[in-house]
């Protein structure tokens, strides 16, 4: 069972990374920026590992014979993947992020409008989920708007339920089939959460200490060519001393030796100073 376990996970490893390859490599190639680059990856994750979910789901599903969410999902699945191509396509990260978050936001809503008004963690987890990442890839105006639509559809079925609205409802879960179902779906939320945002801020600190790498790296390049050309220059003067020893050129000497001293010292500063940098 661990050895089928772990063809599969390798099996989604490969599929993963080669999508990932064709989706953004070109993509992150031409993004300087290290931020935007870990909102692309951050898109690409959650639209990915997201599809991955869905498909799952759409079998459990099928099992119940729910047929709003038989409807919904498989339309969930193109926009993402519609998302993904608009994100190989070169469009910026905050449009994206604005579609593919306003796409697990209204989907699900309509999803759990249709199963009785189900206000239960497998829909609460991934709307907040949306709007979290809708904060991190575009701003706070468009996650504010996300939550005032949220808030508006939870008023909605508020007012549905206390006032016995009739409203058109699908069969939906059976009772026993959702006590069933729920932690297993939950479970599988969670883990999406925690490896999509979990590896965004993953993501950041990579970045930023090969950023960081780089700089020190150039840094080091300077120093090394600043201290090169003062070592050359009091080579040249201690060559010239040694010429006008032999010719008992006393002020010459008097004039490498002082030039010697200067460089010498203008190297000592020049190190102090990249060590309080």
């Amino acid at each position: 069972m661990a050895k089928l376990f772990r063809q599969g996970w390798l099996f989604l490893k490969n599929i993963y990374l080669n999508t990932e390859k064709v989706v953004i490599g070109k993509v992150l190639l031409h993004t300087e920026n290290t931020y935007e680059q870990a909102k692309i990856k951050l898109i690409f994750d959650y639209a990915f590992f997201y599809i991955v979910l869905l498909v799952s789901l759409l079998f459990i599903n099928m099992l119940s014979l729910n047929v709003a969410n038989m409807i919904l999902i498989p339309l969930m699945i193109v926009l993402l993947i519609t998302c993904l191509l608009l994100l190989r396509a070169g469009i910026s990260a905050k449009i994206t992020g604005l579609l593919t978050t306003l796409t697990t936001l209204i989907i699900p809503i309509l999803s759990s409008f249709f199963n009785n008004q189900d206000l239960s963690p497998k829909y609460t987890l991934i709307w907040v989920m949306s709007i979290l990442i809708c904060y991190i890839t575009v701003n706070l105006t468009a996650a504010l708007i996300w939550s005032l639509t949220l808030c508006s559809y939870l008023i909605a079925v508020a007012w549905i339920k206390v006032d016995s609205v009739p409203v058109f409802i699908t069969p939906g879960y059976s009772p026993v089939f959702q006590y069933l179902a729920n932690p297993l779906v939950v479970g599988m939320y969670l883990l999406f959460l925690i490896r999509a945002l979990g590896q965004y801020y993953r993501n950041i600190i990579s970045m930023e200490q090969k950023r960081t790498a780089e700089k020190q790296k150039e840094h080091l390049s300077l120093i090394n060519q600043h201290l090169t050309k003062q070592f050359l220059l009091v080579k040249g003067f201690s060559s010239s001393g040694k010429t006008a020893i032999s010719k008992g050129e006393i002020e010459l000497l008097d004039s490498c030796f002082s030039e010697i001293e200067k460089h010498c010292g203008s190297a000592i500063d020049y190190l102090n100073d990249s060590q309080t940098k």
